[in-house]
């Protein structure tokens, strides 16, 4: 996957090898660096074994360069965004959830969704112009 994935603050390269790299931080204050999938609706985290969150506890991610919230408290405080540059150059927000294992993430261009990944992207989808399919 050739995908770039950038920091929306600073415009720095978040993907490295087969992960992108984030500097988090639980409401508990516990800080650790996660790394995730590239793959869109690929949930797998690696984290060293001290760093523990708990399932529903809302993570703070941060770009490990610049150090700025991506969180997107503007439209909820519960999601985060980084920007993917795809093979054709073309650029879209990726919007992601901050909360520990809640499966949701979408991804955004002219802000409208063209794609949706997790079982609970669809309680997301109406701050972009699409309501839930029930």
């Amino acid at each position: 996957m050739k995908n770039r994935f950038i920091c929306p603050k600073c415009r720095s390269d978040l993907k490295i090898g087969d992960h992108i790299i984030f500097s988090t931080q639980t409401e508990r204050g516990l800080r650790g660096v996660l790394l995730i999938s590239p793959e869109l609706g690929n949930y797998t985290i690696i984290h060293d074994d001290k760093f523990n969150f708990m399932e529903g506890e809302h993570v703070d991610f941060s770009c490990p360069l610049c150090h700025e919230n991506l969180s997107i408290e503007d439209i909820d405080k519960d999601l985060a965004e980084v920007i993917m540059i795809d093979e054709k150059n073309e650029e879209y927000k990726i919007i992601f959830s901050e909360i520990a294992g809640k499966r949701c993430t979408m991804k955004i261009k002219d802000d409208k969704i063209i794609e949706s990944f997790g079982e609970d992207a669809d309680g997301f989808t109406n701050y972009w112009g699409s309501g839930p399919k029930y």
